[in-house]
């Protein structure tokens, strides 16, 4: 019996012993960093149902993305507007209170659900943007997409697909990763309603997504002189990748136009 289990003790060793020599060996024909904290589990946990969206934290993010929508002073009054990525509906309210004819999509059929018992006036739509045409929708004047793009695997796709619904500006609001060059960090994210649909998500570079907007054919693009007062959109540039610094993500907006803006509170990143 001792020489039994000294036995499978050794072979546990050995087994030990090929794996981390494994690794090294891995490590060092292919310098790739795979981090088992991007790996998600996909299973929803207690908290991050529809319940997520009027969480504190929540709430107030949206607070600080939509006291500063208002002072960039768009022309925004009476404008058919595209919600893109809606969750339940809290930011759209902003467009309903200037007289803009709203038409909401969320890729999921849960917040959709609970978008149309909080808000029944509003049309909504379950939709996959990475998969589904928005443009059967029609045109919009704005297509507004706040909190989306960094839970998509594929931004420069439904970059175009926004576009493709665009007739003048596209409002866009997205985490960051910390980089001069036009790159994209892909990251896997829970299985939380707020978070992506098919369990992988991207954070790219400022530069990234300028260069993608320009492809897809807007001439203008802005970003904002001052950021929204809110610790995720307020920090240094270090140009070091990070897309969480000092415990939160990193965050910026950026105004995409067809149109030339003559705005004081913009500045031109073309």
């Amino acid at each position: 019996m001792i020489i039994r289990k000294f036995g499978r003790f050794l072979q546990k060793a050995g087994d030990e012993l090929v794996a981390r020599s494994s690794v090294q060996t891995i490590r060092r024909l292919y310098p790739v960093a795979i981090d088992h904290r991007n790996l998600k589990d996909n299973q929803l946990k207690p908290g991050e149902g529809i319940e997520t969206f009027d969480q504190a934290a929540y709430q107030a993010i949206n607070q600080a993305r939509l006291a500063h929508l208002a002072s960039l002073d768009l022309p925004l009054e009476g404008k058919q507007v595209l919600d893109v990525g809606c969750g339940v509906g809290h930011l759209s309210q902003f467009f309903v209170e200037r007289n803009c004819p709203v038409v909401c999509l969320d890729g999921r059929a849960e917040n959709i659900a609970s978008l149309h018992q909080r808000f029944p006036d509003l049309p909504a739509h379950v939709v996959d943007v990475e998969r589904d045409p928005l443009s059967q929708f029609g045109r919009f004047d704005i297509v507004f997409a706040y909190g989306l793009l960094y839970h998509l695997e594929n931004p420069l796709h439904a970059l175009r697909n926004m576009a493709s619904a665009c007739q003048e500006m596209l409002l866009l609001e997205t985490q960051i990763c910390d980089h001069t060059l036009p790159i994209v960090r892909i990251e896997g994210e829970t299985a939380a309603y707020s978070q992506a649909l098919h369990g992988l998500g991207c954070r790219p570079s400022p530069s990234y997504i300028v260069l993608a907007l320009k492809q897809i054919g807007f001439p203008f693009i802005y970003a904002p002189l001052q950021p929204p007062q809110h610790p995720q959109f307020q920090f240094r540039w270090k140009n070091n990748l990070d897309w969480r610094r000092n415990g939160h993500p990193l965050r910026c907006i950026f105004v995409a136009s067809h149109v030339e803006l003559y705005n004081p509170k913009l500045i031109s990143l073309i």
